[in-house]
């Protein structure tokens, strides 16, 4: 249920869903870290996804964002 609600905030902001990958937490059983690759149009609906998704997930971190070069 969790992951499928991340999917439609996603969905929802207009966000492009390039790459999922799950990994199972360690020491939690059952428990899964989800790392993903965007991309986006409009910068203010990556933030709004941003912001919803923060209060969603138990633990929420950004690896890094980029500036797509071939624009």
């Amino acid at each position: 249920g969790s992951l499928a609600s991340i999917l439609n905030v996603i969905s929802d902001c207009q966000l492009n869903l390039t790459k999922i990958q799950s990994l199972p937490k360690i020491d939690t059983p059952w428990m899964y870290a989800f790392f993903i690759d965007v991309t986006f149009q409009n910068y203010q609906d990556y933030k709004k996804a941003i912001s919803i998704m923060k209060i969603m997930a138990q633990d929420f971190k950004i690896l890094g964002e980029y500036k797509n070069a071939k624009l």
